[in-house]
């Protein structure tokens, strides 16, 4: 069994291209398996051709009878990362979110959630852009220091900023 990675384009920002990528593997006869080893990439694996569609729903605890739900309604369950969690069903089957509603208050929570992170990376960002600048180190290792402390800024800001416009677009 041959396994197969693609780099994602983004959660935050253009899920739906993730989704459509999902459904074109799952043509060509490949299954979505996972992460990959990538920095931001899927992992796929041999499977028979299938004409499927995917979903993205967020769902931080979901109950019991969360993932019932989306069976009953021919949604089955693929993948879940965290509070993240992708389902196919057959084309034709009705979308997990029909209403702008359900799909913006999932924006507005991932949105929120990741201004939180972001806050916390920010101020120690700031705390240690403070102690490398009384430090009286080489400027290489203070360089160094900046772009490390630099990296979960990155990765806390720019999905915030990414569900905060995709919030926007479901007002």
């Amino acid at each position: 069994m041959s396994t197969t990675s693609r780099m994602a384009t983004g959660r935050a920002f253009t899920p739906e291209k993730d989704l459509a990528m999902f459904a074109e593997m799952a043509a060509a006869g490949k299954q979505l398996s996972g992460l990959s080893n990538l920095a931001h990439g899927w992992r796929f694996v041999d499977a028979a051709p299938e004409d499927a569609v995917f979903d993205l729903a967020y769902e931080s605890n979901p109950a019991p009878d969360y993932f019932e739900i989306f069976d009953a309604a021919g949604w089955t369950l693929v993948l879940s990362m965290g509070d993240a969690h992708i389902f196919k069903a057959a084309a034709g089957t009705p979308l997990v979110h029909s209403m702008l509603e359900s799909r913006r208050e999932e924006m507005v929570s991932q949105r929120n959630r990741f201004a939180r992170y972001s806050v916390v990376t920010l101020i120690a960002f700031v705390l240690i852009a403070r102690g490398v600048m009384m430090a009286d180190w080489n400027s290489w290792v203070e360089m160094a220091v900046l772009v490390i402390a630099a990296i979960p800024v990155i990765y806390t800001v720019i999905p915030t900023l990414g569900y905060w416009n995709r919030a926007r677009k479901f007002s």
